[in-house]
């Protein structure tokens, strides 16, 4: 099938599109309109980004410079696919179709295989597909994410040596992980250029990447800090899912709501929402998952600075996967100083420890509380 695709980058329109489809590539949207009157193809490709016009102009522009038959794929952006669905059915544009924001490089490409009528054909595969979780930490800011993710995942490592663990570090306003470790040597944005495409992704080894701890063999670092597009985080999560088992990354501010952290909480398999236990922090709390459920998303709770006996019930219909005790200030400030790891120490503080382990003892629970008493 002879189809015009509208992308930015040339070179890459192949990852998208069925290996049966005979693309011609225009690189910015005045190129589209004048391939498109000249060739008349057979079928059409667009990625929304590529417009700078509101949809309901360039929408109807788009399928009047095509055939009346040709099928046309729309490919969105988080922020416009609700906009060009209403625009799509109230022009009552026929033979347009909308896919999902969410989708990877490999799901766009079967998707639109389905649409043409041209799929890959399927190789099987004796082994299937190994799959590491992935859980996105998220907080509205100082909520324990990083304490958290210097301690949490050293004990889980213990608990299952013939498990990769990872610990990445995506927080571009606070890199705090990236400082207590040290990981100005393991930037995984150095090697950008290898997410562009998921086969390449996939063949680097991300283990020499990163920064190995060096008492727990199979527990490792990488600092992730970068103004990610969505595409590369699909494939950069995909990637890492075939070489660790549990990957914890810690996203840190939940706001803005790009389009990567879009793509993101899609892809994780848990996304948690770290919650300061008062009472302000946990009505937003509230809010902000509701407003994520609208769009598909599920969020659980992490409560945090919990005191003993304080009462942990958030609001009906809301998750909470853990509790993380409250640690003194000052002893957490020593922690911070001396770069020393709690749940190493000779004597660490007790209730806080109790209450990651309680988290532990729960990980492959679906969902519900892990309260520390």
């Amino acid at each position: 099938m002879k189809t015009i695709v509208c992308y930015p980058v040339k070179s890459l329109v192949h990852t998208y599109l069925p290996s049966k489809c005979q693309v011609l590539v225009s690189e910015s949207a005045g190129d589209f309109f004048r391939l498109a009157e000249r060739y008349q193809p057979e079928a059409a490709v667009v990625f929304s980004e590529m417009f700078e016009m509101p949809a309901w102009e360039w929408l109807p522009k788009v399928k009047q410079s095509l055939p009346p038959e040709a099928p046309i794929v729309i490919v969105p952006l988080y922020q416009n696919e609700h906009l060009i669905k209403e625009v799509v059915e109230g022009a009552g544009l026929a033979g347009v179709y909308v896919l999902s924001a969410h989708l990877s490089q490999k799901e766009i490409q079967r998707d639109i295989g389905h649409i043409f009528d041209c799929q890959e054909e399927e190789i099987p595969v004796e082994n299937a597909e190994k799959r590491g979780l992935i859980y996105a930490l998220i907080s509205h800011g100082g909520a324990g994410i990083t304490t958290f993710c210097i301690n949490y995942p050293i004990l889980l490592a213990k608990e299952h040596p013939e498990k990769a663990v990872l610990v990445l570090d995506m927080n571009v306003h606070k890199p705090d992980l990236t400082r207590f470790f040290k990981l100005g040597q393991h930037q995984v944005s150095l090697f950008r250029p290898d997410l562009l495409d998921i086969r390449t992704a996939k063949r680097r080894d991300w283990r020499k990447v990163c920064k190995q701890h060096n008492h727990v063999s199979n527990l490792f670092y990488a600092n992730a800090t970068s103004n990610w597009k969505s595409t590369e985080v699909s494939n950069l999560m995909a990637a890492l899912r075939e070489q660790f088992d549990y990957i914890y990354v810690d996203w840190g501010y939940g706001f803005p709501e790009t389009e990567a952290l879009q793509r993101f909480m899609h892809t994780a398999d848990r996304n948690l929402l770290f919650v300061r236990s008062d009472p302000f922090s946990m009505e937003a709390a509230k809010d902000w998952i509701k407003n994520w459920e609208v769009r598909g998303i599920e969020c659980q709770v992490m409560l945090s600075h919990m005191e003993k006996g304080q009462a942990h019930r958030i609001g009906e219909g809301i998750s909470v996967y853990g509790v993380v005790p409250h640690i003194p200030g000052e002893r957490l400030s020593q922690s911070h100083r001396t770069s020393s790891v709690l749940v190493e120490e000779f004597l660490p503080p007790k209730p806080y420890v109790m209450g990651l382990q309680a988290i532990l003892h729960a990980e492959k629970a679906v969902k519900g509380a892990v309260v520390y008493q």
